[in-house]
């Protein structure tokens, strides 16, 4: 990945509204995503089992992000997760219906999780 060229994320769900939220997607190369929003720090990685340039290494952290000084918040709206990840992320429009069958992407919920 150069780094002009954005990630594409084709399938996104909230996994957890609360703190701290988190949410879980696809990539356009068929990786899966993790983010989460927690103590005021927006991580965001690909699953270490995908191959590089995003996945390996453990899985680490493709952003890291302070957006809270205090340390305090963990929940955060999709919009306000696509705001902060949009240099290097671009996410779909809205969020994939939570679903238990393979009804619109051919993938299961367990799929998504890692």
């Amino acid at each position: 990945m150069s780094q002009t060229e954005k990630i594409i994320i084709i399938t996104a769900i909230m996994e957890c509204c609360m703190c701290p939220t988190t949410f879980t997607g696809r990539t356009a190369d068929g990786c899966t995503i993790y983010a989460r929003y927690r103590w005021g720090i927006l991580s965001v990685r690909i699953d270490w089992r995908d191959p590089a340039p995003h996945g390996g290494a453990g899985g680490a952290w493709i952003l890291e992000k302070q957006l809270d000084p205090k340390g305090l918040a963990g929940a955060m709206y999709f919009d306000e997760l696509k705001q902060h990840t949009s240099e290097i992320i671009e996410w779909p429009d809205e969020l994939t219906p939570r679903s238990f069958d393979s009804d619109k992407t051919g993938e299961t919920q367990d799929d998504l999780l890692f």
